[in-house]
């Protein structure tokens, strides 16, 4: 993709991610002996719009004031032991912050987009906790961060439609 003899200094490009998003690709050699030096910018924030994922998808909405607070690491981290139990359940985990990157998976989420997801679920932006959204887009349950994912797990379980897929899937 870059020639390392070029010679300019620095070359900019568009690369088409494999979820479809662009990015900005900057290469530049600031010392010949260096060689190439690649810096990949997203160009574009992920648009959450919750009906995309009525029937296909399980949501749960992280809220927090900072991705950096302990509590949010704790739960991150309770979440990364349970990931195959996420997968099962269908369930896609939105981190969403007043102050800090706001994610859906690895794509990013716009401060404005959050913004509204906290408008449309009536939360505050001081207000932390988790929001489980079920296949059919309604709210199941809003609890502190501090809750056990597996507590969350026993309540999708007891739902019909995710008995249903337990008896299909064997």
């Amino acid at each position: 993709m870059v020639d390392p003899k070029q010679s300019v200094t620095s070359s900019v490009y568009f690369m088409q991610g494999s979820a479809g998003e662009r990015h900005l690709l900057i290469a530049c050699r600031p010392f010949r002996c260096l060689g190439v030096i690649l810096i990949c910018l997203p160009m574009t924030v992920f648009a959450v719009d919750l009906n995309e994922y009525v029937w296909r998808n399980r949501l749960l909405l992280l809220f927090a004031t900072e991705a950096s607070d302990p509590l949010v690491r704790q739960v991150r981290d309770n979440l990364e032991r349970h990931a195959d139990e996420l997968v099962e359940r269908d369930l896609l985990v939105l981190q969403l912050f007043v102050h800090g990157q706001s994610r859906l998976n690895d794509q990013p989420i716009s401060a404005a987009q959050v913004r509204k997801l906290r408008a449309r679920l009536g939360i505050d932006a001081n207000e932390q906790l988790l929001v489980l959204v079920g296949k059919d887009g309604s709210v199941k349950r809003r609890a502190p961060l501090s809750t056990d994912v597996r507590e969350i797990f026993r309540q999708i379980d007891a739902m019909p439609m995710r008995r249903d897929e337990m008896r299909e899937r064997g």
